[in-house]
C-alpha cells in the first residue's frame, strides 16, 4: 500500500511536471515572439493588465479546486464514488457562478481599473476586455481539474494545459499580428496588438475546455464504488469553502502584491529620477524578460505540490501518520534539488539566457540581466513554498501558508516602498522585495510542516547537498560559456545561442551526475520514480 501511495505521488507529479514544463516552454516562446510583433510598447499593456486578471483568477483556481481535490481523495481513499461525484457536481456549479461574477467584473470595470488603478487609459481598458471571458472558462476547467486531481488522474490537467498553451501561441500570436497590422501607425496600435495577444488567451481557454470536456467523458464509467454512499444528503459547498478561502485568500495574496507593484513601480521609479519611458523599459523588462524566466523553473515544483495535497489527504484519511511525513519530506527533496540548481545556473547565465531569448530590444537587456542575478535566487523560496504549502493543504493547515503569505507580502510591500526610490538602488528593489517575501514565507511554510507532521529534516541531503552540487555545476556552466564566448564562430548570431545551449546542458549533466555521486536521494526514492529503477541501477555502478 505505500509503494503504491508513494508511486501514484510521483507519477502524478511526474505528468505534471513534463506537461507544465512543455507549458512553460511554449509561454515563454509566446513572449518571444509577441515581443518581436508587439514591441515593448504592447508588452507593456500586456503585462500591466495580466496581474489584475491573475487576482481575479485566484477565486476560481486556487482554494476551490485544491478543496475539490482534497474532498475527493478522501472519499476514494474509503471507496466512496458516489460521494466524490457529489461533491464535484456541486462545486462546478458554484465555480460557473464565480466565472461569469468575476468576468463581469473585470469587463464592466475595465475603465475603473484602466484609467484610475492601472493609468494605462483606453489601451489599458481595451485590453482587460480582450481578456476578461477567459475568467469564465477557466473557473469551468478548474472544476474539471480538481475532480480528476482528487481522483489521481493528472493526465487530464495536463491535456487542458496542453491545449491551453498550443491554442494560445496560435491564435493570441496570429490575433495579435492583424490587430498590429490593421492598426499600424494608429495612436492605438500597440494596445490593439496587445488586446489581440490578450483575446488569444480567451479563445485558447475556451478551447481548452472542450478539451478537458472530451478528456472527462472518456473517464468516467472508470471507477466503482467500493462501500454505499453513507450519506446521499452531505452538505458539500460549507465544508468546501472552510477548505477553500482561507487558501484563496493565502493564494490571493500574491496577486495582489502584484497588483500593487503594477501601481507601485512607475511612480516609484519617477521618485528616483527615472523617466517616464525609462521607467516604462524597467518594468517591462522585469516583467517580461526576468519574470516569464524565474516563473520557469517553479513548474516543476508546482507539480509536486499539486500532486502532494491528494496524496498526503488520502494517508491522512487513513491515518498513516508515517505515510504523511515521509510524503512530506519527499516534496521538501524533490523542490530543493530542482530550485537550487535552476537558481545558480540562472544566476550564473543571466546574461546569456537572456539574449538567447529576448536579444531586441538591447537597452531592456542591459536592464534586466543584472536583475536577473539576484532575482534567480527567488526559485529556491518559490520552490521551498510551493512544496511545503501543498503539503500543509494536505493535512489540513491552510490556513498557516496564508498567514506566512499575508507576512511576505506585507514586507514585499515596505522594500518596494523603501528601496525603489532610490536613485543606485531603483527598479533592483523591486527584485529585492519579491525575494524578502517568498523567502519569509518560505522558511515559515516549512518550520510549521515539521512541526505539525513531527517529520526530521535531513539537512545534508535536502540542502547541503544540492547546493555543493549546484555550486559545481554552475562552475562548470560559467567556464564552458566563458571559453565558448572567446571563440569567434560562437560571438553572434544563432552561434552565441548555441554556445549557451550547450552550456546549459552541460550544467544538466553535471548536475545529474553529482546527484548520483553524492547520493541525493536513495535507492527506495529512486524506484518510486517512475524510471527511477534504471537510476538506481546506475547509481550503485
Amino acid at each position: 500500500m505505500e509503494t503504491t501511495k508513494r508511486t501514484t505521488f510521483i507519477k502524478g507529479a511526474a505528468i505534471l511536471t513534463v506537461a507544465g514544463l512543455i507549458c512553460k516552454v511554449i509561454g515563454l516562446l509566446i513572449r518571444v515572439y509577441a515581443l518581436k510583433i508587439i514591441k515593448m510598447e504592447g508588452m507593456f499593456y500586456y503585462e500591466l493588465v495580466f496581474p489584475t486578471y491573475s487576482w481575479l483568477l485566484i477565486i476560481s483556481s486556487s482554494g476551490i479546486p485544491t478543496a475539490i481535490s482534497r474532498m475527493v481523495a478522501e472519499r476514494m481513499g474509503v471507496g466512496n464514488y458516489d460521494g466524490a461525484k457529489r461533491v464535484f457536481r456541486r462545486s462546478l456549479l458554484l465555480l460557473l457562478i464565480i466565472g461569469v461574477a468575476t468576468t463581469a467584473i473585470m469587463f464592466f470595470g475595465a475603465p475603473f481599473f484602466g484609467m484610475h488603478l492601472l493609468h494605462g487609459g483606453e489601451g489599458a481598458i481595451l485590453a482587460l476586455r480582450a481578456l476578461a471571458p477567459a475568467l469564465v472558462f477557466v473557473s469551468v476547467i478548474c472544476a474539471f481539474r480538481g475532480y480528476l486531481q482528487g481522483l489521481q488522474r493528472m493526465t487530464g490537467t495536463s491535456v487542458s494545459q496542453l491545449a491551453e498553451q498550443v491554442f494560445k501561441f496560435v491564435f493570441g500570436l496570429l490575433l495579435a499580428k492583424l490587430l498590429m497590422d490593421k492598426y499600424a501607425g494608429s495612436p492605438i496600435q500597440y494596445a490593439a496588438g496587445a488586446a489581440g495577444l490578450l483575446l488569444g488567451v480567451t479563445i485558447s481557454e475556451a478551447l481548452a475546455l472542450i478539451a478537458i470536456l472530451i478528456f472527462f467523458a472518456r473517464t468516467k464509467g472508470k471507477f466503482t464504488a467500493l462501500i454505499v454512499d453513507p450519506d446521499p444528503n452531505e452538505k458539500v459547498l460549507g465544508p468546501m469553502l472552510a477548505i477553500a478561502i482561507p487558501i484563496t485568500l493565502g493564494a490571493s495574496i500574491l496577486p495582489l502584491a502584484n497588483m500593487l507593484d503594477t501601481w507601485m513601480i512607475k511612480p516609484l521609479l519617477g521618485r528616483a529620477g527615472l523617466s517616464e519611458q525609462a521607467a516604462q523599459l524597467n518594468f517591462t523588462a522585469l516583467c517580461t524578460h526576468v519574470r516569464s524566466i524565474i516563473n520557469l523553473p517553479a513548474t516543476l515544483t508546482v507539480a509536486v505540490a499539486m500532486s502532494v495535497v491528494p496524496a498526503i489527504s488520502t494517508a491522512r484519511v487513513r491515518k498513516d501518520r508515517e505515510g504523511v511525513k515521509n510524503l512530506s519530506l519527499l516534496s521538501l527533496k524533490i523542490a530543493m534539488a530542482v530550485g537550487i540548481p535552476c537558481a545558480v545556473g540562472l544566476c550564473v547565465l543571466a546574461r546569456p539566457i537572456i539574449s538567447m531569448l529576448y536579444p531586441n530590444p538591447p537597452e531592456a537587456v542591459d536592464v534586466a540581466a543584472p536583475l536577473m542575478r539576484v532575482a534567480a535566487f527567488t526559485v529556491i523560496f518559490i520552490s521551498l513554498v510551493q512544496s511545503a504549502t501543498g503539503a500543509l493543504q494536505g493535512v489540513g493547515r491552510q490556513r498557516l501558508p496564508m498567514w506566512f503569505l499575508l507576512i511576505g507580502g506585507a514586507t514585499k510591500v515596505v522594500v518596494n516602498l523603501v528601496f525603489i526610490p532610490m536613485k543606485d538602488v531603483n527598479i533592483l528593489g523591486a527584485v529585492f522585495s519579491n525575494l524578502a517575501c517568498f523567502g519569509i514565507a518560505g522558511i515559515l511554510d516549512m518550520i510549521a510542516l515539521l512541526k505539525v507532521t513531527h517529520a526530521k529534516l535531513n539537512v545534508l541531503d535536502t540542502f547541503l547537498k544540492p547546493a555543493f552540487a549546484s555550486a559545481l555545476m554552475g562552475a562548470a556552466a560559467w567556464a564552458v560559456q566563458e571559453l565558448l564566448n572567446r571563440i569567434p564562430l560562437f560571438q553572434t548570431g544563432w552561434m552565441s545561442r548555441a554556445a549557451t545551449i550547450v552550456a546549459i546542458l552541460i550544467a544538466v549533466a553535471v548536475y545529474a551526475a553529482f546527484t548520483m555521486l553524492f547520493g541525493m536521494f536513495t535507492k527506495e526514492e529512486l524506484t518510486y520514480i517512475p524510471g527511477g529503477r534504471k537510476l538506481a541501477r546506475f547509481a550503485r555502478r
